[in-house]
């Protein structure tokens, strides 16, 4: 495999090209084919742009309920009524979902 001027771009042997690249922390690989150095280069440019924007959405999502409580009931852990705050949004959760998918955080986070 031989390397080309921009970093993440490889020639494979038989004359294709290959990309892979970590940017931002997200690995990008994929086999381009029998393009020009150039054309390899708009692909990745491409693909860059991409995982900025998912970046970017990601960064801005809001939270949903569960981690809403979850973070709540993380920073209630001290107090000595955590038994009832968990009972209260265990009650909150069935509300609003109809199911207790949130036991598994409730029962994750134990009192000291």
């Amino acid at each position: 495999m031989a390397t080309t001027r921009t970093p993440g771009i490889t020639v494979l042997a038989d004359g294709r090209r290959f990309i892979d690249k970590r940017y931002l922390g997200v690995r990008i690989g994929m086999r381009v084919g029998a393009v020009t150095q150039e054309q390899a280069e708009e692909r990745l440019e491409v693909e860059l742009a991409r995982v900025q924007c998912d970046l970017a959405r990601k960064a801005h999502a809001r939270p949903t309920f569960t981690d809403c409580t979850a973070r709540y009931i993380a920073q209630s852990h001290g107090k000595r009524s955590i038994d009832v705050i968990k009972w209260h949004v265990m009650l909150l959760h069935k509300l609003r979902h109809g199911g207790p998918r949130i036991a598994s955080v409730l029962s994750a986070i134990e009192p000291d």
